[in-house]
């Protein structure tokens, strides 16, 4: 009987130790973001197409809150409502637009404290993922070419409004990502020719341009590269035809791409006699974030 006693006391305990095991783990499942169930496109698109015309609203902050609010179920997310919630980080004030900060829109969505630590947990989790998850990470090439551009460009933004996921797209599309010999021995990310007006240094030599056309020119030559970035944010400005095309008048990077191909800032085309520059540049800006960047510049984080 004691024998008896003591089995069904341990099985009890055993019981009690599984139940706590399977709480804790519920828990910290529910507290980690489902990454593998984002559909990132749909976020990145969504925050487009509200954004277009706009300012940029940033997708990573929508994910994170449907997290909480579909409790991880990202087979609930619609495109309706995710629409709905993307325009809540715009306000329109008489035809002039304010991005809300993401406190702004939690408390409009009647978040509690508890909730809005999870929406921070897993914007946290969010940072390096995206379309091309491995151009997020810190050590990577892209990433430290990025870091390296960002504040001058934002600097530009603040002086000519060229956006810096344009101004960062163009300088890795046109250097190859600093790669270029152009880059490497000029400092010229931007492909910046040494016609009569430049009245700087220049060399003379055979480039890549856009991967696959050899060109041998004189390009302007640069003391380092922010020299680089400042000289293509006045070129651009002082440049009547960018203007003509509403280049600084894009809040967001798809229309500024194509204000800048329209200019003639590039006229590559593909075997269909398709100009692809606009498009190129938005490959670039989406597969590595880079409109969170405008994001952050457009809501005066920076």
């Amino acid at each position: 009987m004691a024998k008896n006693n003591k089995k069904r006391k341990w099985i009890k305990y055993l019981i009690i130790i599984l139940v706590l095991l399977y709480g804790a783990s519920h828990f910290i499942f529910n507290n980690k973001i489902d990454k593998n169930k984002i559909n990132v496109r749909l976020y990145i698109d969504t925050s487009d197409e509200v954004s277009k015309g706009k300012l940029q609203v940033n997708w990573k902050y929508l994910a994170a809150i449907d997290a909480v609010r579909y409790k991880n179920d990202f087979t609930k997310v619609n495109s309706k409502d995710l629409k709905e919630l993307a325009n809540k980080f715009i306000i329109n004030d008489k035809g002039k637009y304010r991005l809300k900060d993401i406190d702004e829109v939690l408390d409009k969505l009647f978040f509690n404290e508890k909730d809005k630590k999870k929406v921070y947990s897993y914007l946290e989790e969010l940072k390096y993922i995206g379309l091309v998850s491995k151009n997020l990470k810190e050590g990577s090439a892209n990433r430290k070419f990025i870091n390296k551009l960002t504040p001058e460009a934002i600097n530009l933004y603040k002086k000519y409004k060229i956006l810096p996921s344009v101004t960062i797209a163009q300088a890795a599309l046109e250097s190859n990502w600093g790669k270029s010999k152009l880059a490497s021995k000029a400092n010229n990310l931007f492909g910046i020719k040494a016609d009569k007006s430049w009245t700087g240094k220049a060399v003379t030599m055979e480039t890549k341009e856009f991967y696959d056309k050899v060109i041998n020119d004189k390009f302007r030559a640069y003391k380092d590269i922010d020299k680089s970035l400042q000289d293509y944010g006045k070129f651009l400005s002082e440049n009547q035809r960018y203007k003509k095309y509403g280049v600084f008048l894009s809040n967001h990077y798809i229309e500024q791409a194509q204000a800048i191909e329209k200019s003639g800032y590039s006229t590559i085309e593909n075997e269909d006699g398709e100009k692809i520059y606009a498009r190129l540049l938005i490959h670039i800006i989406k597969e590595n974030d880079l409109q969170i960047i405008d994001n952050k510049a457009e809501i005066g984080y920076y």
